[in-house]
């Protein structure tokens, strides 16, 4: 039976904020009326949230309309919608429109055909600030035809340009001070190239690129484990094999895999070892004992050491665990001025029109302030937005995404702002694989402005007059925080989530990938991981923005601007020759 402490349980590991007495009664109403747990209310009001943009904050408005579009519809016909574990989930209707389409034969899993249906909104309810007002019909390319009386969802005039998060030194003004001329590139860190391959792998292959990742990253962190613990250890046995049988304490390595007990309802810890014993075609595995462990966070593909007992060679009672597997710190950024650098991410239109309005009016406002950088993070053309499904447009998704970015650059003609574009995995017209290659554009119909566009892969980290920025399109936080196993009641559980990305030094932690992301492990091993760590990390993801310092490192996550949400930074000259994270300022607010 769902309890009211287990439902704040879930709110609270999202970042929400449910003081509201009345609006923990409506959830636990919910979730008993339609007898569902609080993981799966969770998972399916996430699902509601992000394509109907709304906060995910609940109010009673908001549940009472998500109890009318989605739960009883569930209720009604249960077989007419199935829901994934996206935190993106949508509808799947099972009708023979799928069974014709050939793509859909193929997808990923992670979204079908969406149907969604919105009233329009009269004339008088424009005086709301919490009703939706008619959109400004901007971006009509030939290729789409607008609807008519489409709703946009564009913040009021009294919500406009609010402040959600503030972190760093108070700044006086955001706009252009300064003729400050930037220059990007990639860092010396490997890059997926253009014309990577993929799709080549086997399963051997796969098996050997884990284990030489997880020999390798292991053994780094049994060196700094024993470095750090000094002389009064030093005399400890470290072993390769997980399944060696001692009475004595021992350290060894591992990739952490779980599996879900079914009696017990719980999930079961392994470790798995990167020696394979003689004559053995598979690793080592032994369930991991965790009870004797005040706290602890694991997830499956960590690679972490341990130092335990292992009596009957089947078990191994840990004592402790080591993760800090860091990466090396970038050098102090020389900068001689400041920089400001803002950043959205898609999807960048709602879903249920391609008029694409929170990005032109997140360009309004870019073009008034005119940083330095400003970063758009995809996806551009989402290959689940309704409207790209029905074939909606008359032209190829190549032309239409090319017809955004000139757009993008038009409105930006005589400004110094260098706009960098970085791929998603689940944009339309590109590759849909992970770690992603550049787009690859036609820089004839970009228009004269296109020496300041440069298109980076996904995950890349560039550099800003030597500030390291680290950026990925993937919502690994929110993965992470799906399968992660953890004892550490009270803890920052959003820095807790970042600081797993950083402590194994690589952009996607986690395997198995999360289902619907194509990860191919030979490009995972070459280019989503990192020897240097960057000093800002974005890392995107659908859970509420954020903004933290995690090991000497600014990591922030600026929601999607599909909810008029973006993030703006401010980076100052070192002092005395230093990187310091929190002299940065950066602001995440609504357009």
């Amino acid at each position: 039976m769902v309890s009211e402490e287990s439902l704040i349980l879930c709110f609270s590991n999202l970042g929400c904020d449910v003081s509201d007495k009345s609006v923990v009664d409506k959830c636990l109403q919910l979730c008993h009326t339609y007898d569902i747990d609080e993981e799966t209310f969770m998972e399916l009001w996430v699902a509601y949230t992000v394509p109907h943009s709304l906060d995910i904050d609940p109010t009673i408005d908001d549940l009472n309309k998500f109890e009318v579009e989605e739960l009883k519809k569930k209720n009604e016909n249960p077989l007419d919608h199935a829901y994934t574990i996206s935190n993106i989930k949508t509808n799947i209707q099972v009708n023979q429109e799928i069974f014709d389409n050939v793509l859909d034969l193929y997808s990923t899993g992670e979204s079908s055909t969406l149907q969604q249906t919105k009233r329009a909104r009269s004339p008088e309810e424009t005086e709301n600030d919490n009703k939706l007002r008619a959109v400004d019909q901007t971006f009509t390319p030939s290729t789409y035809t607008t609807k008519l009386n489409t709703p946009n969802r564009a913040p009021s005039t009294t919500v406009r340009g609010k402040v959600l998060l503030y972190f760093g030194p108070d700044i006086k003004s955001w706009k252009k001070e300064n003729e400050y001329d930037v220059s990007i590139v990639k860092t010396d860190n490997p890059h997926v190239p253009k014309d990577a391959v993929y799709m080549y792998e086997i399963l051997s292959k796969q098996g050997a690129v884990l284990r030489s990742r997880c020999e390798s990253f292991g053994a780094r962190l049994c060196h700094i484990w024993n470095d750090m613990m000094g002389p009064s250890k030093s005399s400890i046995r470290y072993v390769r094999n997980v399944q060696s049988i001692s009475q004595r304490a021992f350290r060894t390595w591992g990739r952490i895999f779980t599996k879900t007990d079914k009696s017990a309802g719980s999930k079961v810890v392994m470790l798995e070892g990167c020696k394979r014993p003689k004559g053995s075609n598979s690793s080592p595995l032994v369930r991991l004992d965790l009870s004797g462990i005040k706290h602890y966070s694991v997830f499956p593909g960590q690679v972490i050491a341990v130092e335990g007992i292992n009596t009957s060679g089947d078990t191994l009672v840990a004592k402790e665990l080591f993760v800090k597997g860091y990466a090396l710190l970038s050098d102090a950024p020389k900068l001689s001025e400041d920089i400001r650098v803002y950043v959205a991410v898609g999807p960048f239109t709602p879903f249920d029109n391609l008029n694409y309005q929170p990005l032109w009016d997140l360009m309004e406002r870019v073009a008034e302030d005119e940083p330095n950088v400003l970063i758009l993070i995809g996806p551009f053309v989402e290959y689940t937005h309704p409207e790209i499904k029905k074939g909606t447009l008359k032209d190829t998704f190549q032309d239409f995404f090319e017809k955004i970015v000139a757009k993008i650059l038009q409105q930006l003609q005589g400004k110094s702002t260098r706009v960098v574009l970085v791929p998603s995995n689940r944009d339309a017209h590109n590759d849909a694989i992970f770690p992603t290659p550049e787009f690859i554009m036609n820089t004839n119909k970009l228009g004269s402005n296109v020496a300041n566009l440069y298109s980076m892969p996904d995950p890349c980290i560039i550099n800003v007059e030597g500030l390291q920025i680290g950026i990925t399109s993937v919502d690994i936080l929110r993965h992470l925080g799906q399968q992660e196993v953890s004892n550490t009641s009270g803890m920052d559980r959003l820095g807790r989530l970042a600081n797993h990305v950083l402590s194994q030094a690589t952009f996607y932690p986690s395997y198995p990938p999360f289902p619907g992301l194509n990860l191919d492990t030979t490009l995972w091993k070459k280019y989503a991981c990192f020897e240097q760590q960057p000093h800002i990390m974005i890392l995107p993801s659908d859970i509420k923005h954020y903004c933290k310092v995690v090991n000497e490192s600014l990591v922030f996550n600026p929601e999607r601007l599909q909810k008029y949400i973006y993030a703006k930074l401010c980076i100052r000259p070192v002092s005395s020759g230093k990187w310091d994270p929190n002299n940065v300022s950066c602001e995440i607010a609504k357009v």
